[in-house]
């Protein structure tokens, strides 16, 4: 399923003619590890191609990583959709985009995001019109029912904007995906360990620079800022959404997590 562009090897560095002056290497940013979007494209296919096992109809799927690495709520239809599809190979095939902080958020909500995905893919196989209005983000009655097809839960009545968009993962059907969301959770904990390093203390350092990190309070999340090495003692909860905290990087904007789907 991957896209063999996607995976071209990246050219050699060249070399300098001459060292970077010390003053102008200490105003430059510190080079932040990040997982390689060969990994992020390899277990979103991995679920995928579980997903096709258990739902005939299912089109294929090309995965794409953004450069930016801002996380959005995999749950709601547009942080995952670009919109194109076309045929390659000769099969129907949709684009999905999944960004290292949005997969970062964790493997349940994705798989009910690849799930959400997974029952407009069965829409486009069967030639259902199952969205509308000029964004196409209203979700009618016939993707709700096919949303209950691939084990989600659509709403008794529609919502604004988006009519039967929400669809949540319950826990029994959740079960069933454990391991595909555990691997999912691991491929997280590779981009939430880039993340730390990212602010790692230099080689001989007591503490290291600080970074941010959030809560899940709405509409804005407390923040406060820590050393690597504090963070990495233990969970740090919030008193008051009793939520752990994680890096800004990692949390959903506070806009997503409040309102509607944007």
């Amino acid at each position: 399923m991957s896209d063999p562009t996607l995976f071209a090897p990246a050219p050699a560095p060249l070399k300098a003619d001459k060292p970077v002056p010390a003053a102008w290497a200490a105003e430059m940013p510190p080079t932040a590890p990040v997982v390689h979007g060969a990994v992020i494209i390899s277990a979103i296919e991995t679920a995928w191609r579980e997903i096709r096992r258990r739902f005939d109809g299912v089109p294929d799927i090309c995965v794409t990583t953004p450069p930016t690495t801002g996380a959005q709520d995999p749950t709601k239809c547009t942080a995952l959709r670009t919109g194109r599809r076309f045929e390659r190979y000769g099969h129907l095939t949709m684009q999905l985009q999944v960004s290292s902080g949005t997969l970062g958020l964790g493997g349940r909500p994705m798989m009910e995001g690849l799930l959400h995905h997974a029952a407009h893919g069965l829409a486009l196989t069967r030639r259902i019109v199952d969205v509308s209005g000029g964004d196409r983000r209203w979700h009618n009655k016939k993707y709700g029912s096919l949303a209950r097809e691939v084990g989600l839960v659509p709403p008794a009545r529609a919502a604004k904007v988006i009519g039967r968009g929400r669809c949540p993962l319950p826990d029994s059907e959740a079960e069933k995906w454990a391991e595909v969301i555990a691997a999912l959770d691991a491929t997280a904990a590779v981009q939430l360990k880039a993340t730390i390093q990212a602010v790692a203390p230099p080689r001989g350092g007591r503490s290291g620079s600080r970074f941010a990190i959030v809560c899940e309070c709405t509409p804005v999340p407390r923040r406060q800022q820590v050393t690597p090495h504090f963070y990495e003692q233990g969970p740090l909860l919030c008193g008051l959404c009793l939520a752990k905290f994680r890096p800004a990087d990692s949390v959903v904007l506070s806009a997503q997590a409040a309102g509607e789907d944007l």
